[in-house]
């Protein structure tokens, strides 16, 4: 068992809260939609979970994205594993003036596994974007009797879409996530030596 200094205790409600919140972030990110496509030709909306996509009212499957859900299984896990280790953690450092150390490395392990997932959820989103590539949203064409000329449908990516595909705040975020295993590994290293 571990002693809850203040700073301790402190770093640890920021872990447990870190792990919550990446646990919910991730969550919504797996069901939010990706993309939105509005007009008669092709409707619907489409996420890295579930899509919903239809041409004039008929249902359209794609085996790309149909696929997709089992590959996020592992992404569904470790959100779960995160929010169930945060409140674990956050319950275990109110109740007592001691915690396990084997909470502490499990918070630790969560907060590691959301750096490795970060760059998942970059190959997730752009599988997604990839397999709507070969969707045509406008169509048109030319027969015997002229020119043949269809509304088509407006495609539009959500925040969600650009906060996956870009670089940058995946960096930012794992850095944060860098940090504060940095931080509470070397208070529990410190803890377990006195």
């Amino acid at each position: 068992m571990l002693p809850l200094g203040k700073r301790f205790r402190r770093l640890l409600i920021a872990g447990s809260f870190t792990a919550v919140t990446a646990g919910v972030f991730f969550i919504l990110l797996l069901i939010l939609p990706l993309v939105v496509f509005e007009g008669d030709f092709l409707d619907g909306s489409v996420a890295i979970t579930w899509y919903s996509l239809r041409n004039y009212g008929e249902p359209v499957g794609h085996p790309g994205l149909t696929t997709m859900p089992f590959l996020s299984i592992p992404a569904f896990s470790l959100a779960f594993f995160n929010i169930g280790i945060g409140l674990l953690t956050f319950i275990k450092v109110f109740k007592s003036r001691r915690v396990s150390h084997i909470i502490v490395e499990l918070l630790i392990g969560a907060l590691e596994g959301c750096m490795v997932f970060t760059s998942c959820f970059y190959s997730l989103g752009l599988n997604v974007i990839h397999a709507l590539s070969i969707l045509p949203a406008q169509v048109s064409g030319a027969g015997s009797a002229g020119l043949l000329a269809i509304q088509g449908s407006v495609r539009r990516e959500t925040f969600v879409s650009i906060l996956i595909r870009q670089f940058y705040p995946l960096v930012f975020i794992n850095v944060l996530f860098l940090i504060l295993v940095a931080i509470i590994g070397y208070e529990t290293g410190r803890a377990l030596g006195e």
